[in-house]
């Protein structure tokens, strides 16, 4: 039950081509149920007529009795139906089967000792379907970080590592994830030089300023995007917004997946794994799981990656008694949209 209470880059997208060879796969999509309402039997019981009386008498003859009615059946009305109830599964219930893994994008400098994860978002992937859902929630969320108070999501990270960041999403969605990569900046970029770019389905034209201070313009469609092109367009924003700018996270984690599988990336997950895995800050994801998940990625697909990124339906912008601008979410629409996630 999801309980009420800044994203400088990109960074998080390189973490995916480590997962890329795990979970990869699956994007945009909604299906709907619709459940039917049993409408219960209403029995009426029936009416049966009044008895008619005595025959006409005849003269000098005794009256007989009038005659006394009696039903030739008892009537038993049929019960109503009520139908059982279906219980509906918790948060935690519809992710415990699926592989879960939190990209971490860390806004730290080389020189610095502290960071925020300004990127985070949640790879759900599926064995049975092969689908993945990536959800990303918005750097500024404001939500109660277990041992620390309500904060911006960003810093749980900062005050106790993945631990308080994991327990934090269990507390909050209900979904605790047992794995994360974590990336920055230029281990970003390397990772992009090393797939040679990646080709980015741009849905909307985006200009903003380009790193040397020139204006930039991309889109729509698609767009080859070296390291330092792929980096600006994760993380620009002056023109733009937090929000805006998941989306455009997604739209670069979905090509990097899409260069991967054309690596054939997941047959190569091993070698793979081993090249990447020094452009990656933390992960707590080894060899030995990466070997495991292998066969569970055998229906994994490229066209099945599903993108959830939170919209201003998720949240809206609230100014804390200190003067933090931070975004207070929307519960019920979130946990929509979680549920939504888990049917891939």
């Amino acid at each position: 039950m999801i309980r009420r209470m800044r994203l400088h880059g990109p960074n998080l997208l390189g973490l995916w081509m480590l997962l890329g060879l795990l979970m990869m796969a699956g994007c945009l999509g909604t299906p709907t149920s619709a459940s039917a309402r049993v409408t219960p039997f209403a029995a009426k019981p029936m009416l049966f007529p009044a008895a008619d009386g005595s025959p006409t008498p005849t003269p000098l003859r005794p009256l007989r009795p009038t005659g006394t009615w009696m039903p030739t059946a008892t009537f038993t009305p049929t019960a109503t139906f009520t139908p059982t109830p279906t219980p509906t599964p918790s948060m935690a219930e519809l992710y415990e089967h699926r592989i879960n893994v939190l990209l971490l994008g860390a806004d730290q400098r080389g020189w610095e000792t502290g960071f925020r994860t300004d990127t985070i978002l949640l790879v759900s992937y599926n064995p049975q379907t092969g689908a993945t859902s990536l959800i990303s929630f918005p750097r500024d969320l404001y939500v109660d970080i277990p041992g620390v108070g309500p904060q911006r999501i960003n810093t749980a990270m900062f005050y106790g590592g993945f631990d308080t960041l994991a327990a934090t999403f269990e507390q909050y969605f209900g979904i605790r994830p047992e794995y994360y990569i974590l990336i920055n900046r230029g281990q970003f970029k390397a990772a992009i030089e090393t797939l040679g770019g990646v080709d980015v389905d741009v849905a909307v034209r985006y200009c903003d300023r380009y790193n040397d201070g020139t204006w930039m313009c991309v889109g729509p469609g698609r767009v080859h995007m070296n390291a330092d092109v792929a980096l600006w367009y994760a993380r620009a924003r002056k023109n733009s917004n937090d929000l805006d700018r998941i989306r455009r996270q997604q739209e670069v984690v979905v090509a990097i997946t899409e260069r991967l599988f054309s690596m054939d990336g997941l047959h190569r997950a091993p070698s793979l794994f081993a090249q990447f895995r020094g452009l990656v800050s933390e992960t707590n994801i080894g060899m030995t799981e990466v070997l495991a998940w292998l066969p569970a990625l055998r229906h994994a697909s490229p066209d099945k990656v599903y993108r959830y990124p939170m919209t201003s339906s998720h949240v809206r912008p609230w100014t804390t008694p200190g003067g933090g601008q931070v975004l207070l979410p929307n519960d019920e629409a979130i946990e929509a949209l979680l549920r939504q996630a888990a049917q891939h």
